[in-house]
């Protein structure tokens, strides 16, 4: 696997890469391209593919101002173009997911075949359903507190941050179904990282909250492949994927049951492998 770094007119875009044949980019969830240091392997041995840290993240450089999910989107382009790649296969998970569905609806002749992955919290077709699934996710790590006079406000949000980071960590709803082994410290250590580097996650989420999935979807002319993570936790929200393909004229769903804690894209990278090459091959 090998490293790179790629100028772009908003700024650097750091990315690993390996493998040999059409292009495939796999844009990751808020955190890093990290998270796909299990999957990459499987699929290099198919395609030439690409794990791009979204601006803001990893070791590419900070966000625009005002940043908006096309602004990513087009960041993305911009790296294909670094690249002198023309078109691609991608892959969106979570964030990535937004990002990709506005690069089919945007650019559609840079795209090839289409794959949106996301828990069920994360690929609603409404947008003020997909938002409040989001918040209850997420609301606690992006939480602002109001501005006081004597600076204690800055006092509580690092109070705030650290025990976000140190949940990271620990991680204890989890501990009972996890084996404690140098590997698992090592993606702890590694997700605590992606967060820090994060520069500023709550303007992440201020952009993707403002992006209207559902309409952008109904752009994509693509082959598409929805990709549903269902987790016991998630069952209140009930099923999304029928409701998403139908968005996207002779878009195909597959579900992954998910219920054994951690990253589904490190967990179960063996079946998420298995379902992308299925598709980009069939």
């Amino acid at each position: 696997m090998k490293r790179g770094y790629a100028d772009t007119p908003q700024g650097q875009i750091h990315y690993m890469t390996a493998g040999e044949g059409e292009p495939l980019f796999l844009l990751h969830k808020t955190g890093s391209s990290r998270q796909y240091w299990k999957l990459m392997p499987l699929l290099a041995k198919r395609y030439r593919t690409f794990a791009p840290d979204n601006l803001g993240s990893g070791n590419s450089d900070p966000l625009p101002p005002n940043v908006e999910v096309a602004d990513l989107a087009r960041s993305m382009v911009h790296f294909m173009d670094f690249l002198r790649i023309k078109k691609a296969h991608i892959f969106g998970f979570h964030t990535g997911n937004k990002i990709a569905t506005e690069m089919a609806a945007a650019w559609p002749s840079r795209v090839d075949r289409l794959i949106l992955c996301g828990h069920t919290h994360s690929i609603m077709a409404e947008h003020e359903a997909l938002n409040a699934a989001l918040k209850a996710q997420v609301g606690p790590s992006i939480r602002k507190f109001e501005s006081e006079p004597d600076g204690s406000h800055l006092v509580k949000q690092w109070a705030a941050e650290f025990g976000h980071v140190a949940n990271m960590w620990w991680e204890t709803t989890n501990f009972a179904r996890e084996k404690l082994t140098p590997e698992l410290f090592q993606q702890r250590r590694e997700r605590v990282i992606e967060q820090l580097q994060i520069r500023d996650v709550a303007e992440v989420y201020r952009a993707i909250f403002a992006f209207d999935l559902g309409a952008r979807m109904r752009r994509i002319k693509a082959r598409t492949l929805i990709i549903e993570v269902a987790t016991p936790q998630e069952e209140h929200l009930g099923r999304q994927g029928e409701r998403l393909v139908k968005l996207v004229p002779g878009s195909r769903l597959a579900t992954v049951e998910h219920s054994a804690g951690g990253t589904v894209v490190e967990v179960e990278a063996e079946e998420m492998a298995r379902l992308i090459l299925d598709f980009l091959q069939g």
